[in-house]
């Protein structure tokens, strides 16, 4: 995503997001399996180390609908959902 720093900066984020109180929870036993098995373990979506290193991209995914995949048996993230992940981002990935 090119020029994410300015994309981030523009979102409007009222309130403070966390990885423990509002990301972790978007993440499906579903997804976790999928992507840990997708990337050879690369990327733990249980983790918070993880998702922070992969966080724009996982971004690039979920707002676009390419994530979760289709046939996972899971829609895509309600724009709620992908508002609250960029916001996350923008304020720095907090725990």
């Amino acid at each position: 995503m090119s020029n994410s720093h300015q994309f981030f900066a523009s979102l409007t984020c009222p309130t403070s997001v966390t990885w423990s109180k509002d990301i972790q929870p978007l993440f499906t036993p579903t997804d976790v399996d999928h992507m840990k098995q997708v990337t050879g373990g690369a990327l733990d979506l249980s983790s918070y180390a993880s998702v922070k290193i992969w966080a724009t991209k996982i971004y690039s995914e979920v707002s676009t609908g390419a994530m979760p995949p289709a046939g996972s048996g899971e829609g895509p993230w309600s724009q709620a959902q992908v508002n609250t992940f960029g916001c996350w981002i923008q304020q720095g990935c907090p725990e």
